[in-house]
């Protein structure tokens, strides 16, 4: 127990050093989760003008970038093109643009550019840049790409008069449902002039015109502006918006939120590790309870239950990596539930036998014992006058009583040998020919089969069998006593040995043509004490011998079986496996 007292204490102490680190770990991935949350807050709130930062940054000088073997267009995003104008007004990159697009521009250029941020029939976006390293010259970046929306208002306030004339009324409409945009103008007293697309009334609030202006892409629709300064009409278009992004959060329910998630997330990893840790001392804790309880119960047999044994075990047997803390424990529940598990089916073995034997003594004893003793009290009686025939009639039961009798006990004590020390007995090779050849000289020589014919046929080529040649003995003479005990004079009882090399085993066939036997018969033929309802046999016996041979057959590992048909005969078969080494 040393070991497992050190093995715990090591076990906790890397265990609550994990959870420290874990816990640290866990606080600055937050933090800095929270930090980039925080930082990419206004990099999605205008799509295209973020992208155009980043490259300006990624490219700085062009001149020095491309000298560095660097192309532009590897860096420039999907469906967008790109211009890098000099401080004259020179294109001197250009990558992905329309060939409308001109060279080179003027002030008057950068004026319309910069009012209709609108490039030929492309919505841009600008960044003037001064690069960190090189000459100190500036650049603009110029990005295109396709908006439909700015492309519809600065067609619709072209030429514009403070309001859509009548006759364009269908046109703008027209152009309004293809973009699923609608249009508002207001007067300079906020009241709504006209309105075409959707024509579901927009209220916006105050504020909300600004923050569509300056974080667009935070919304699902975009917003596109226009003060006619001679009507003082303003002009505001609604088009969806592919770049949509999550409603935008003020910057301090954004460091609450972030603060929140952290302590969320401690909180949860806590709760996790709590119980982590209750499943898994917890579990094995469980586990032990049951286990005394059954245990307590006498329920030795099932230490773990089949659900407690996947929780425990491999399929290889082997503990679970959680379990293995505990493995002496598990050992010496094991150890104390294999003894105690042992000691009681012993305790059981040793009382059942002992009522068996008293049961079978009382049953089998019984009969002959008042059979004697009423011809005891017979020859008792001095009123009569025995003849000297009856008094050898008298003699010869008493005789045939006292031997069966002695037979009993004699079989009776060889079953209970059979069952409980069979552990001691001896085995032999032993030639199985001229071994069988041996047992049935008997046979040959007893005058009660001077009417039976006992033939024997033996195995080519001979084989020797490990046996107990005692006991394999009464198994044979028990087979063949029972066959002639069982059918009339003449029969003929034929013993055959063969080898099956399908089954690796001899077989011993014995085999009669007599009587045969009925179904009911063959299902007790091995029952003890059982003793067939044959009427015609010539001696009663002791109902132990068939038993007894299945016991000895058991014995040698072997097996026993019976075929018989009503009148037809019977085929009893002794399977005995041989190791084929």
């Amino acid at each position: 127990m040393k070991k497992l007292r050190s093995r715990l204490f090591f076990h906790f102490s890397i265990q609550f050093g994990f959870i420290s680190l874990l816990m640290i770990v866990v606080v600055f991935t937050a933090f800095f989760i929270g930090l980039y949350y925080l930082s990419n807050e206004d990099r999605e709130a205008d799509y295209y003008q973020t992208q155009l930062e980043e490259l300006a940054i990624k490219v700085g000088d062009p001149y020095d970038y491309k000298e560095m073997g660097n192309d532009i267009s590897d860096v420039l995003p999907e469906n967008v093109w790109l211009q890098i104008i000099d401080e004259e007004g020179n294109v001197i990159e250009s990558e992905n643009a329309p060939e409308d697009l001109k060279e080179s521009y003027s002030s008057f250029d950068m004026v319309q550019m910069k009012e209709r941020e609108q490039l030929g029939e492309s919505a841009i976006k600008y960044s003037l840049e001064k690069p960190l390293y090189g000459n100190e010259n500036e650049y603009l970046y110029v990005l295109g790409y396709k908006d439909p929306g700015t492309i519809l208002m600065n067609e619709l306030v072209e030429n514009v008069n403070g309001s859509i004339p009548e006759a364009d009324k269908s046109e703008v409409e027209g152009k309004l449902n293809r973009l699923e945009g609608t249009l508002v103008i207001y007067n300079e007293d906020g009241n709504l002039v006209q309105q075409f697309g959707n024509q579901k009334q927009v209220e916006e609030q105050p504020l909300g015109i600004i923050e569509k202006d300056t974080s667009p892409d935070h919304f699902s629709e975009k917003q596109y502006t226009f003060l006619d300064r001679d009507s003082g009409n303003s002009w505001i278009l609604y088009t969806p918006n592919e770049q949509n992004q999550d409603m935008p959060l003020t910057l301090y329910r954004n460091i609450t939120l972030v603060f929140v998630g952290l302590a969320g997330i401690i909180l949860l990893v806590t709760v996790f590790i709590a119980f982590w840790n209750s499943f898994r001392y917890g579990s094995p804790l469980f586990i032990f309870s049951n286990w005394l309880n059954r245990m307590g119960n006498g329920n030795y047999e099932e230490v773990l239950t089949e659900q407690e044994k996947k929780k425990v075990y491999r399929k290889n047997g082997k503990l679970k990596r959680r379990y293995k803390l505990y493995k002496e424990v598990f050992q010496a529940f094991d150890d104390m539930a294999e003894k105690l598990d042992a000691s009681r089916k012993e305790r059981e073995q040793l009382e059942k036998s002992r009522e068996e034997w008293v049961a079978g003594i009382s049953h089998d004893l019984r009969t002959p014992l008042t059979t004697m003793e009423g011809y005891g009290r017979l020859l008792g009686n001095k009123e009569y006058d025995w003849s000297k025939q009856e008094l050898q009639e008298i003699g010869d039961t008493i005789t045939e009583k006292s031997d069966y009798m002695v037979d009993l006990i004699e079989d009776f004590t060889l079953s209970f040998r059979l069952k409980n020390d069979a552990g001691s007995l001896a085995f032999n090779m032993v030639n199985l020919n001229n071994y069988m050849e041996h047992i049935l000289v008997k046979f040959q020589k007893d005058v009660a089969f001077n009417d039976y014919q006992v033939v024997y046929k033996p195995i080519h080529p001979d084989r020797k069998i490990e046996v107990n040649e005692r006991l394999f003995e009464r198994m044979i003479d028990n087979l063949v006593y029972n066959a002639w005990k069982h059918n009339p004079p003449e029969i003929a009882i034929k013993i055959e040995a063969t080898e099956s090399e399908e089954e690796k085993a001899l077989k011993i066939r014995i085999i009669d043509n007599g009587t045969g036997m009925d179904e009911e018969t063959q299902k007790h033929l091995f029952t003890r004490y059982y003793r067939g309802t044959n009427t015609d046999e010539r001696n009663e016996g002791t109902g132990l011998g068939m038993s007894i041979a299945l016991q000895i057959a058991k014995l040698h590992k072997g097996t026993i079986s019976v075929q018989s048909e009503k009148d037809r005969g019977t085929i009893v078969t002794v399977v005995l496996p041989y190791d084929t080494d």
